[in-house]
């Protein structure tokens, strides 16, 4: 796990059974960006849950972008600490937290790949999930 914001935002691949006594301790909100759904190995009552599957050969669309970026931001504002994580760690995870940066520090594409990259080096979204992000740079320019 990489932290992206410092003890509040958490990125990763797949959740190995030695991470998830740093979870039960530290994040009270898990968004789950693989096809399929975390099993937590305690109780996650009184905790988030966020089962937002992505395929690598499928981009959502900018509503549903949109609406991602709502709940990280509603999330971590209320002072959740968040984990986001997918399968290998880097091609739709690396779309994600690239949105939300460019969403929530308000920075265009390249920079915020840059940004991102410095913290967790081999982030590299897929062909069809860089022209979301393109459309989504466009979108928050004009929104």
């Amino acid at each position: 796990m990489v932290e992206m914001i410092p003890g509040k935002l958490y990125i990763g691949g797949l959740i190995r059974s030695e991470d998830w006594g740093f979870i039960q301790q530290h994040i009270t909100a898990i968004i789950n960006l693989r096809t399929t759904p975390d099993h937590p190995p305690f109780d996650f009552s009184g905790r988030v849950m966020i089962w937002a599957p992505l395929t690598l050969y499928h981009a959502p669309d900018i509503p549903w972008v949109v609406k991602m970026m709502d709940q990280m931001n509603q999330l971590l504002d209320s002072g959740h600490h968040i984990l986001v994580h997918d399968k290998a760690g880097y091609q739709r995870l690396g779309f994600f937290i690239a949105a939300f940066f460019m969403q929530r520090f308000n920075l265009g594409l390249a920079q915020a790949l840059a940004v991102v990259r410095q913290r967790k080096p081999d982030l590299d979204p897929p062909p069809n999930y860089m022209e979301l992000l393109k459309i989504y740079d466009v979108y928050l320019k004009h929104h």
